[in-house]
């Protein structure tokens, strides 16, 4: 059951970065239209295609994180022994959840103060803005408890018939 939830929750974030992906690329090819074509570029478009930037990237780094896909040095720990490497991975990933537990709570706090500062060419509180950080830090330690658990696997169990 945890398991169907989780792989739920992995595809509506899939979902919606490709949504995020789409329209980021359609506003920013209006744009382009709109200055050359036109001569007059949208006050929004700007200001909404960070906001989609940034919400891609720090959700972009919960699923990094959870495919165990994001950037690391590995050159020091293929070196070491098998056991030592073990080790070492336990403890990169106990780390990710403290960083993430980090993002979770500062993010909130953060998110929380920008409430009443506006997005300038939105009209919208910068608090939306800020909001994918919390958001990143709750799936980032949501799918790595999981996997220390033994609920989740890694990004291969999705394609598995989970019963």
């Amino acid at each position: 059951m945890i398991e169907k939830a989780l792989i739920k929750i992995r595809k509506i974030v899939e979902y919606a970065i490709l949504s995020m992906i789409v329209i980021m690329t359609v506003i920013i090819g209006y744009q382009v239209f709109s200055r050359f074509v036109l001569n007059f570029t949208p006050p929004w478009i700007q200001p909404l295609s960070l906001l989609l930037m940034v919400w891609i990237g720090f959700i972009g780094i919960a699923i990094g994180i959870q495919d165990n896909t994001h950037i690391k040095i590995n050159l020091f720990v293929s070196m070491m022994p098998d056991k030592v490497q073990k080790v070492l991975i336990y403890m990169q990933r106990v780390l990710a959840i403290l960083f993430g537990f980090f993002m979770l709570v500062q993010g909130l706090i953060f998110s929380y103060d920008m409430k009443d500062s506006t997005m300038s060419g939105l009209s919208m509180p910068s608090a939306v803005l800020y909001a994918s950080i919390p958001i990143s830090g709750l799936l980032v330690v949501l799918y790595l408890l999981f996997e220390f658990s033994g609920k989740w696997k890694g990004p291969n169990h999705e394609n598995e018939e989970v019963e």
